[in-house]
């Protein structure tokens, strides 16, 4: 493969007129799952700005609010319509809310993402500078650079899974690990109702199933970022440069020679806002360029 390194994110996709934003899928989701649509508003940190920082907002799971919810399902043992029946409604309560806010969303967002229609020819713009033999990683799931540039399979990583390979793992999560004294467990002790106990760990559970595991993933494609001391040439098209995604950038700046590799950086609207986020990277300005996706 050549020189040069294709770093791809949506909005390389949205560009080509996919209807592949957040936002997007926020739409669907009410449509085909209310319930976890409900969860999303009421559990987790919703702005204006949700959709367009998706993963990272899966860290803001309001856990207060959700034990408040369930404990209106918390009898005391000693109360007149106390029944077995209802001794595991507070952890059945919560155990609803963390699965589908975790398993249940990542399920949908699976089923949303294969869903996605490719554009018909005549319908885009191309992005002239995609050159098929260069190699790519790309942070999408669609087969946007095999369909409309020839791309080869086997030219092409997509870091977090594929929506045109049915048994490909679609990875979705936060970057944000919680540490041991933030686990609610450490609360727990002798005295803690055992239900309370219960709910406690279905919370903690849920960052763990929401977190994306970038190092382990990283791992798994060690051989992709030790290939790349030869590339010269790096163009990053559509990608916000959101932290969750961070590590992979500062895993390729580990291989690669950062005196001389030059960078291309497109932007959507805000050129300052995207100098802003790539900064973080230490490349030494007079090697990076922003440029309009339309421009390349």
């Amino acid at each position: 493969m050549g020189r040069r390194l294709f770093i791809i994110g949506n909005g390389f996709d949205l560009a080509h007129g996919i209807p592949s934003s957040y936002s997007d899928f926020g739409r669907y989701l009410e449509v085909v799952d209310p319930t976890v649509s409900r969860f999303i508003r009421e559990y987790l940190y919703v702005d204006e700005d949700f959709w367009s920082c998706f993963e990272e907002r899966l860290g803001s799971f309001d856990s207060e609010n959700v034990i408040e919810y369930a404990m209106n399902f918390l009898a005391s043992y000693g109360d007149d319509d106390w029944s077995d029946s209802g001794h595991h409604d507070f952890e059945y309560e919560i155990e609803q809310i963390v699965e589908g806010l975790s398993s249940r969303l990542r399920s949908r967002f699976a089923e949303w993402i294969r869903l996605l229609p490719m554009p018909l020819p005549g319908s885009f713009v191309p992005v002239r500078c995609i050159d098929p033999s260069a190699r790519f990683l790309s942070f999408n799931y669609t087969p946007t650079l095999q369909s409309l540039y020839r791309v080869p399979d086997a030219n092409i990583i997509h870091i977090h899974g594929r929506s045109s390979e049915a048994n490909s793992q679609i990875i979705l999560g936060h970057g944000w690990q919680l540490q041991a004294t933030e686990l609610l467990a450490t609360q727990i002790d002798e005295d803690t109702d055992v239900r309370i106990a219960g709910g406690y760990r279905l919370i903690d559970d849920y960052f763990a199933e929401t977190f994306k595991p970038t190092d382990r993933i990283i791992d798994q494609y060690q051989a992709f970022f030790n290939d790349l001391a030869e590339v010269s040439e790096i163009s990053v098209l559509g990608h916000s440069l959101a932290e969750v995604d961070a590590p992979y950038l500062f895993e390729i700046l580990e291989y690669i020679n950062p005196h001389t590799t030059r960078w291309t950086v497109s932007y959507y609207i805000d050129a300052a806002n995207e100098r802003r986020n790539f900064a973080q990277f230490g490349v030494p300005p007079h090697l990076v360029q922003f440029a309009r996706l339309r421009d390349l």
